[in-house]
């Protein structure tokens, strides 16, 4: 995860950004490395990029029974656990905020999750759930990741790409995975209350482990060979998956950047900008399970949770903006309440 995180950054500062570097510490356990732009309190117009964090936190403590019992139906091996047990978690969150409303802003999360049967000692690894001398035991573990892309303007190329670099990197898995990752992206980011998308989404799975990795393969593939099914769906495989993605993201976003932000814009293209920003933050702070989970967890700085707001967003009451038919804004709302398919 740290890795990744320099991965990116280093990219963009690469291309004149500076981003503020901020370590904290959880005392219930847990660090975090907290990367974001513009650092202090200042601002450019000349940057392609707005606000951007880029965050790495990694945290552990006991489990509640009530969290337990949340988990116990999507993992076999937790159903007969009835004493306490403790998680181990780290994760990687990014959300970019572009100047020009011709960008589209890009949300990514990876992350991984391990349910231990005992106390956890932070001086020991847990970077294989097959090392046999590590204690305490690993009763269960997944993965996830979440990419997509929310526009304010639609230019199909730009989407079009997002997706295949996605599909392209999931397809190296296996084929036939992105189109169930990508229906499960365009679920979760719709905003009930506005019967719309957040955006034109990208890719998402959670709780992947080689339970539901099987269930997803033999989907499409039942005869699939046992040794083959057994290789796709272990641990390594699904930590090269989501390896794999998270290295797709800046050949997913950085060409849009480079493309469209030096589009002249108009103080109309502004407000829709601010607009759609809205519907964002309407989305993390209503439906979101990141948010909630972030905010409910005891220890974690507020501030690394509520990251991913845009520095400054807006509400019109019954605003026209997307409901003139023939606009540009209409044509994006027209893909934002039903979606298509692009790879």
């Amino acid at each position: 995860m740290t890795s990744l995180q320099d991965q990116i950054v280093t990219e963009f500062e690469r291309d004149g950004l500076t981003f503020r570097r901020e370590s904290w510490s959880r005392h219930e356990g847990g660090v975090g490395l907290s990367w974001t732009f513009p650092p202090a309190h200042s601002t450019s117009s000349d940057c392609p990029i707005e606000k951007a964090g880029v965050n790495v936190s990694t945290i552990y403590g006991t489990l509640s029974q009530k969290a337990l019992e949340h988990l116990r139906p999507s993992h076999a091996s937790l159903k007969e656990v009835n004493h306490s047990c403790s998680f181990f978690t780290t994760g990687l969150s990014l959300m970019l905020h572009p100047q020009n409303p011709h960008v589209s802003t890009v949300h990514a999360n990876y992350r991984y999750f391990e349910v231990l049967d005992g106390p956890l000692n932070p001086q020991e690894s847990t970077e294989s759930v097959d090392d046999t001398n590590s204690s305490p035991k690993v009763l269960a573990w997944w993965f996830g990741v979440i990419a997509d892309l929310n526009p304010t303007y639609l230019y199909e190329d730009d989407v079009k790409h997002f997706h295949t670099t996605l599909k392209e990197a999931c397809d190296l898995h296996r084929p036939g995975l992105y189109p169930v990752f990508k229906a499960s992206c365009d679920n979760y980011i719709y905003i009930p209350h506005r019967n719309e998308y957040r955006g034109v989404g990208g890719v998402r799975f959670d709780e992947m482990d080689s339970d539901a990795m099987c269930s997803l393969l033999l989907v499409n593939e039942p005869d699939l060979p046992e040794a083959m099914l057994a290789r796709l769906s272990s641990w390594e495989s699904l930590f090269e998956l989501t390896q794999r993605l998270g290295n797709a993201f800046l050949p997913s976003f950085l060409p849009i950047l480079n493309r469209r932000s030096s589009t002249t814009v108009t103080a109309a293209e502004r407000r829709w900008q601010l607009l759609r920003r809205g519907r964002a933050v309407e989305f993390s702070l209503i439906v979101d399970r990141g948010t909630k989970f972030g905010l409910a967890t005891p220890g974690i700085k507020t501030e690394n949770i509520l990251i991913t707001m845009p520095p400054e967003a807006s509400w019109e009451y019954m605003s026209e903006m997307g409901e003139e038919e023939g606009t540009e804004e209409a044509k994006l709302l027209e893909v934002l309440r039903s979606p298509r398919t692009w790879a």
